[in-house]
């Protein structure tokens, strides 16, 4: 199966480099100006389930590549990419829940109020991290492997 001639992981991959870094910061945006959390949430709500849905979908497809090709899991670079992958999965599903929690909930007052923007910057920051250092690891890959080549 391909989608506009590229390898599914390919296109989650782009798609999770570009939907994670922005959803990260809309995180962090709405987690530290309280002022705008009731004109953020939903965009930071909406961008969250995207980027998860791309980090997600690009780990799954990215581990049926190495199923099909076990050679890929020797190459060094493929491994750090991998690696990093991951250690993506879990704060992804961490940093969804409290960012649907934050967005859904919005507390004015309470513990509520002062725990869940503190836990979305946390997951924010993390994900933002491990999302940067995967695709610099997966750009590496490719950049070696295409050098090799050639």
């Amino acid at each position: 199966m391909e989608i506009l001639g590229l390898p599914p992981h390919t296109v989650l991959a782009l798609a999770a480099a570009i939907t994670g870094p922005v959803a990260c910061a809309l995180s962090l945006w709405f987690a530290i100006r309280v002022e705008h959390r009731d004109t953020w949430r939903y965009p930071m709500l909406i961008s969250a389930t995207l980027a998860t849905a791309a980090i997600l979908g690009a780990f799954v497809t990215g581990q049926r590549l190495i199923e099909a090709d076990p050679d890929l899991a020797v190459d060094p670079m493929v491994a750090a990419h991998q690696d990093y992958a991951a250690r993506l999965v879990l704060p992804t599903v961490g940093w969804w829940v409290v960012a649907a929690l934050s967005g859904w909930l919005n507390p004015k007052t309470g513990a509520l109020k002062l725990a869940l923007p503190l836990l979305l910057t946390g997951f924010s920051a993390v994900v933002l991290v491990l999302v940067i250092l995967s695709g610099d690891a997966d750009a590496r890959s490719l950049w070696t492997s295409v050098t090799n080549r050639f």
